[in-house]
């Protein structure tokens, strides 16, 4: 282990342990400082964020909008870190409390993990995003990012670091060196001194972290997400829906990547719903009964239904049925994300009970798979390995439990 990284990674167990003591007034404080500390700090990061898209000219537009950080963005990270602040504490939090018949009170309390390594790419928020998560579960965290977004990520950790420093370990907190990609190798093998590591990323960055950690992984895996128009659905419902879930950031990990349509759905519908998608940019790949549904279309091939694309590119295929869609589903599905549009309660149940996802969304767009939406404030990633999350992981899923028992000079007989 290189002098550098033992630095970082001691200096990150030494501050969760000091974490420990901090109150959780005190870690609302930080997070409130921190909320103020980006809004001031506006007109740097946006400065810092376009060097980084001046030099990002090989990547995709979907992935350039990733590396983004608009006025709106900032000011909505912002937001979410105060929205953490004000979440219910779960540092110390007992969530189960009994008394034995003999008077002894067995507790079981929520504790921090430790020290957390993040392995991300592109998205610069997410040093915002997974500090802020860190210090309201007490936690540390070492954050390597890509060199795609260095400036950005450099700044946004100084950031963070000067407006905690009153309240909560600066050093728990840290931003690795984009340019040292050795350090990534480092990260994920620091057992004894990181606890677990969270990769997130493109497929290739998820599989080299699984293949060559020694610290226990939680993976934020593809998401290849499907949306599936049963042919009861709203028909205005279900338009709206395919737009926002593809057309609306298709570089994000709950975009929907596949279209399912039952073969009784309207055929007038389905050539609405492939002109406002062209209309969007967007290219259409579709099974071989669709190519004459609208000119331009691309005949779909087995890869496209296994592949993630992070771009404007959609894969469309024609079912016989809901039990059609639920087996390409369970053979394509990365458990990340999927939908279903329909009125049928028993449709809705039966893809409910056989989809294995992290969020089933019923009626409702993909792009609601996201710890912001789903009340989190943020999200450190959206976990697709079961153990020990599933789904976004928020300050609460940062932590575990422990027992506390307390006695009254109990023995045991």
């Amino acid at each position: 282990m290189s002098a550098p990284f033992q630095d970082f990674a001691n200096q990150a167990k030494n501050a969760a342990r000091a974490a420990l003591s901090v109150t959780n007034q005190k870690r609302n404080e930080a997070l409130l400082r921190l909320s103020e500390g980006i809004l001031k700090s506006k007109d740097q990061i946006i400065a810092q964020n376009k060097k980084d898209l001046a030099l990002a000219t090989s990547l995709s537009s979907a992935l350039r909008d990733r590396l983004l950080l608009s006025e709106q963005r900032i000011s909505d990270m912002a937001h979410g870190v105060a929205q953490i602040a004000k979440q219910e504490d779960v540092v110390f939090q007992v969530i189960e409390d009994q008394k034995r018949d003999d008077g002894l009170r067995i507790q079981k309390q929520r504790i921090p993990i430790g020290v957390i390594g993040m392995v991300f790419e592109s998205r610069p928020n997410v040093v915002v995003d997974c500090a802020a998560l860190a210090i309201k579960s007490g936690n540390s965290i070492l954050l390597k990012g890509g060199k795609e977004a260095s400036h950005t990520n450099a700044l946004l950790g100084d950031i963070v670091r000067n407006s905690i420093k009153d309240y909560y370990p600066e050093d728990a907190v840290q931003v690795l060196p984009s340019s040292e990609r050795a350090l990534v190798l480092e990260l994920i093998q620091a057992s004894g001194l990181v606890d677990v590591v969270i990769p997130r990323g493109g497929e290739g960055l998820i599989e080299f972290v699984m293949k060559n950690a020694t610290v226990p992984v939680i993976a934020h895996y593809k998401g290849l997400c499907h949306t599936y128009i049963h042919h009861d659905a709203d028909l205005n419902h279900a338009l709206a829906i395919i737009l926002n879930a593809k057309a609306k950031r298709p570089g994000v990990c709950n975009a929907m990547e596949t279209l399912l349509l039952h073969k009784n759905l309207p055929k007038d519908f389905i050539k609405k719903v492939f002109q406002n998608l062209q209309d969007q940019k967007i290219e259409l790949r579709v099974t071989s009964d669709l190519l004459s549904t609208a000119d331009g279309l691309k005949e779909a091939v087995e890869e496209d239904f296994a592949t993630e694309y992070l771009d404007r590119i959609l894969s469309v295929k024609t079912v016989d049925s809901l039990e059609s869609a639920i087996a390409h589903i369970q053979t394509y599905g990365s458990h990340h994300s999927e939908a279903i549009v329909a009125t049928s309660n028993e449709a809705i149940d039966t893809f409910i009970h056989a989809i294995d996802c992290s969020c089933i969304m019923v009626n409702a767009s993909t792009r609601f798979n996201d710890g912001g939406q789903l009340g989190l404030g943020a999200e450190l990633g959206i976990s697709t390995t079961k153990i020990h999350a599933y789904g976004p992981m928020g300050a609460k899923e940062m932590t575990t439990t422990r027992y506390v028992v307390i006695g009254e000079g109990h023995v045991r007989p």
